[in-house]
């Protein structure tokens, strides 16, 4: 898929669209960075796949009680959850990169965003307990950004994102994962490509520039759950992303620390910019 616009001929002021300022933000982020976002676009499935069951959005709709059971039950066993509670937030927190991180950063790349009707999914009973791909039918013609026909790219990716969401707040929200925490997980994860990137070279005071008019534009459950912390540096207000409310994964016995953008955390370490990679990236989406 393509913007269908030269690199050369996409405008990278602050009144630019969301992609298109991003894709500065590659240009100016060491490689790895813009690797490791590459890495997480929607892509059509391979042939193995195809024979697999690809399943609808109503058939992951359906269905993902069981997984989300799966994932919790997994988290308190194998990874020392002490309550429910805890093992629905991270098992929350999983089911966002999968899902709501891989749309997100599909859009960023491509300025178009995948409609709900598009996508395919695979359930598993393990991790990666689901997959998601493009529907193998569609062509390259399919993805045409045409601005005469149907919503506007960002609120077509509200659609679709607001669509997984509510399947997660029946699964694992509600009366497992605080308001709070829900929203502070689905907002992170919708925005960790920015996160690489920072972590990659690009400067910080861009970074959050950017990732402020995007959560601005998903909505007030979205954009609330991040809260930015200030600092006044050089005559002018630096800003640094901050969860609303902890996850709760520093509890784990393997996991005896905070996040980098955890709400408990006393250090703001988003403002301090970095120079080249940082190693030490665990996790498929390089945080």
């Amino acid at each position: 898929m393509s913007t269908g616009l030269p690199p050369t001929d996409i405008p990278t002021s602050e009144h630019a669209g969301i992609p298109a300022r991003f894709a500065g933000l590659i240009d100016a982020a060491h490689p790895d960075g813009g690797a490791l976002v590459s890495a997480r676009a929607i892509t059509a499935p391979a042939g193995h796949v195809v024979a697999a069951e690809l399943r609808e959005f109503s058939g992951f709709d359906s269905n993902f009680a069981l997984v989300a059971k799966h994932i919790i039950d997994f988290i308190k066993e194998d990874r020392g959850a002490p309550t429910t509670k805890i093992a629905a937030s991270l098992a929350l927190k999983t089911m966002c990169q999968t899902l709501l991180n891989r749309i997100s950063v599909t859009y960023l790349l491509t300025g178009r965003a995948p409609r709900i009707d598009e996508l395919r999914f695979v359930l598993h009973g393990k991790g990666p307990w689901v997959e998601v791909f493009f529907d193998p039918r569609l062509s390259e013609e399919d993805f045409e950004l045409n601005p005469d026909q149907g919503p506007a790219e960002l609120f077509a990716l509200s659609i679709c994102l607001e669509e997984i969401i509510q399947v997660f707040h029946r699964e694992l929200g509600r009366r497992k994962v605080a308001p709070s925490v829900f929203y502070s997980t689905v907002a992170i994860s919708i925005t960790s490509p920015f996160l690489v990137l920072r972590r990659h070279g690009a400067k910080p005071t861009e970074v959050a520039s950017i990732m402020r008019a995007y959560l601005a534009s998903l909505g007030k459950k979205i954009n609330g759950g991040i809260v930015w912390r200030q600092r006044e540096h050089e005559g002018r207000i630096e800003y640094a992303p901050r969860r609303k409310a902890c996850c709760l994964k520093y509890v784990l016995p393997s996991k005896p620390h905070l996040c980098s953008t955890c709400s408990r955390s006393t250090e703001t370490t988003f403002f301090d910019e970095v120079d080249g990679p940082v190693g030490g990236h665990s996790l498929p989406d390089g945080r």
